[in-house]
């Protein structure tokens, strides 16, 4: 059940070497993004456009993370916990090796998709990931495969992917693309039967040093998905006499995702501001932005805090509606699905990282999540306000 939560999965994102090493290179990102969707997309009860988490650890050659992160909804809707661990070890000068392991927890209720709010299914699953890379030097490139899995009651997952990035210019510019693949396994509205679903991406990117304290990042992907991509724990009612029935999605879905960012370091204040800004379409009729801005502030030479804020604002899908004419389906797509309406979320908080050692870090955080509906139909209860906590630490040799 946890496979279809977020529509965004949260990702460890690579930390660039530049700017004193407290800026992040969204390329990267996205790349990371791209790839850990084989850890199970939990996408199915949580909206589109959130955030997970404020900035991680910094990373670095040879080093495990450990990160815990509590999520909460208010009135106590919904609750997820996740354990992960992170490392990164060097096993000959030209070759890293990096993987995750990842235990998440949930249970709670999400809308069904009726009309009103308080129609809700119960949810309580766990899911079992973890993925491995390799990056291998080669001459002025870094070639990095890669293999993921996820497994849960309702999901199952396995993603590959492979990527380049190419550097020039005294290492001041570095282009980046990839692709990957997931095939996916899918328990259908039966809660029985297996269907397949499989997702496609590729991407390039560019990351550009402009000046010894500005970084410049920006990136494309493009994306497939095929097979079963309704979601079997949703419905929709026809207004006739009132019926309910499992929804209705495409088989097909394409997108397209353009990211731009910019870091730039502020040297007599010690800090670094980092802004972005995402578009995202796709043939369900969404249209989508995100803009988000981080700072990145040292105080001393032990303490950074990290505050960030984030906007998203979406259309809703071409075959979005609170509610459908007639008596019974006639044939075509169809969902009630509150992540497929039109509406805002903003994402803001805060995270300190204690910098103990060279050798031991500490991290804990707080951010908070609301979404709101701008269609004046859907019911203000399906969306949903959040806590969340995370605490981490991180062991470098």
């Amino acid at each position: 059940m946890l496979a279809r939560l977020f529509m965004y999965l949260v990702v460890p994102f690579k930390r660039s070497e530049n700017m004193t090493k407290i800026s992040r290179s969204d390329t990267f990102a996205k790349m990371a993004e791209q790839f850990s969707r084989a850890l199970g997309e939990w996408h199915r009860f949580l909206p589109l456009g959130m955030a997970m988490g404020v900035p991680q650890l910094l990373r670095g050659e040879n080093h495990v993370d450990y990160r815990y992160e509590y999520y909460r909804e208010d009135n106590n809707r919904m609750r997820i916990e996740t354990h992960s661990v992170y490392f990164e070890q060097k096993l000959i000068d030209a070759v890293t090796a990096k993987g995750e392991l990842i235990y998440d927890g949930i249970s709670g209720a999400t809308p069904r998709g009726t009309p009103s709010g308080t129609d809700v299914q119960q949810v309580n699953d766990i899911r079992r990931a973890w993925n491995i890379s390799l990056d291998c030097g080669l001459w002025n490139q870094v070639i990095t495969p890669g293999f993921a899995y996820s497994k849960e009651d309702d999901y199952e997952s396995r993603g590959f992917s492979l990527s380049d990035a190419i550097s020039f210019n005294e290492k001041n510019t570095t282009v980046q693309f990839g692709v990957s693949r997931n095939a996916d396994l899918v328990r259908d509205d039966s809660l029985v039967n297996w269907r397949d679903k499989t997702t496609t991406e590729g991407f390039v990117g560019l990351t550009q040093l402009l000046t010894p304290k500005t970084i410049l990042s920006a990136n494309f992907t493009y994306g497939t998905e095929y097979g079963y991509l309704t979601d079997p724990y949703r419905v929709a009612r026809f207004d006739l006499f009132g019926f309910t029935f499992n929804e209705q999605r495409p088989g097909h879905k394409t997108k397209e995702v353009a990211l731009v960012s910019i870091t730039q370091y502020f040297e007599k204040v010690n800090a670094s501001l980092e802004a972005s800004y995402r578009y995202h379409h796709d043939t369900y009729g969404i249209d989508s932005q995100t803009a988000s801005l981080i700072w990145h502030q040292w105080l001393g030479k032990h303490l950074m805090v990290e505050p960030m804020f984030r906007y998203y604002t979406q259309s809703s899908a071409k075959f979005y509606g609170t509610s459908f004419p007639g008596l019974t389906p006639g044939g075509g797509f169809f969902s009630s699905d509150y992540r497929l309406s039109e509406f805002y979320s903003l994402d803001y908080g805060l995270q300190a990282t204690v910098f103990v050692t060279e050798w031991l870090q500490f991290n804990a955080g707080y951010h908070r999540y609301e979404m709101n509906g701008l269609d004046g139909k859907t019911d203000p209860a399906m969306y949903p306000q959040a806590n969340v906590f995370t605490v981490g630490l991180s062991l470098r040799w």
